[in-house]
């Protein structure tokens, strides 16, 4: 489909004033100097939607929301002394690696975890940039899960993670792998 060429005299210079609070409000009389037709848009208003908008939005399952930052770590744990202790374990919340683990797994590495003798995972370690494998699996007789196998030696020791310490972790589906950090000593 061919389609006519804009010529220059329909051309409308659009601004967007992505600070408009940080300078003064234009002066109608400095307008005579603008040669060019100009159309500015304060983005400070597209921040907020009317009830109307949102209702849109939700009826048209759609979101013009912006999130810039989210947290990866859905798995935040303050240490306590049998985190650290020499069970060589750590425990995780049971609902919580159901919906930030386990969903993620293919029904059968699900079972292995569940029922099983656990599933060798690898858990990167963002700090130090190593790789480390541990063992995902279901505390028996508990809703609890646990990380196990080398816990201790591979993150508490060589980390040298003391009680209180925060750590956070998530999976990555991508990869297929826990990421782990510590978040505040």
């Amino acid at each position: 489909m061919d389609m006519a060429p804009i010529s220059a005299s329909n051309k409308t210079l659009v601004t967007l004033d992505l600070f408009p609070y940080d300078k003064p409000h234009d002066d109608p009389e400095d307008a005579s100097d603008n040669k060019q037709t100009e159309e500015n848009i304060n983005l400070a208003s597209l921040r907020f939607t009317t009830d109307q908008e949102q209702r849109e939005e939700v009826h048209h399952n759609v979101s013009t929301k912006t999130t810039l930052y989210t947290d990866p770590w859905t798995i935040k744990k303050e240490l306590t002394k049998s985190s650290i202790g020499y069970l060589n374990y750590l425990y995780l919340n049971g609902s919580i690696v159901r919906s930030d683990i386990l969903r993620y797994l293919p029904i059968s590495d699900q079972r292995v975890v569940e029922e099983g003798p656990g599933l060798a995972v690898n858990v990167y370690d963002e700090d130090t940039d190593n790789m480390h494998k541990l063992v995902l699996k279901k505390w028996p007789k508990c809703l609890s899960y646990i990380l196990g196998s080398a816990w201790r030696r591979e993150f508490v020791v060589r980390r040298d993670l003391k009680i209180g310490d925060v750590i956070g972790i998530y999976w990555d589906p991508y990869e297929s792998k826990l990421h782990f950090c510590v978040l505040s000593r």
